[in-house]
């Protein structure tokens, strides 16, 4: 968000793009893949294939889409590529996500 914005336009930019954010993870397996991030953080992409039982191409295709809209940060390392999770709302998502996921289980003490 701009600096120096009127306090009602830097609100619409802001649920422009958390709206363009969960647009994004509004797919499985990229909540799958959110999900495996916010459990190991910071992870190589074979890691990512490996666990999450997706193809290397299907993975890569949302990871791409996820480090484009800003969602997940990548660095390289010689040939490895690690993904992390860069932003507050896919943070809040991921944590969403894993509460439900442990209620459904029976195992939120929060029910």
């Amino acid at each position: 968000m701009k600096k120096n914005v009127p306090a009602e336009f830097a609100f619409e930019e802001l649920l422009e793009e958390t709206a363009e954010h969960l647009k994004v993870l509004g797919h499985p397996q990229r909540l799958r893949i959110l999900d495996f991030l916010r459990e190991n953080g910071e992870s190589r992409v074979g890691e990512i294939v490996r666990k999450t039982k997706l193809p290397q191409a299907v993975a890569s295709l949302h990871l791409n889409k996820m480090r484009r809209s800003g969602l997940v940060i990548s660095r390289r390392d010689a040939r490895e590529v690690y993904y992390w999770i860069a932003t507050e709302i896919a943070q809040v998502v991921a944590d969403a996500l894993h509460r439900k996921h442990d209620r459904a289980l029976g195992l939120d003490p929060l029910k």
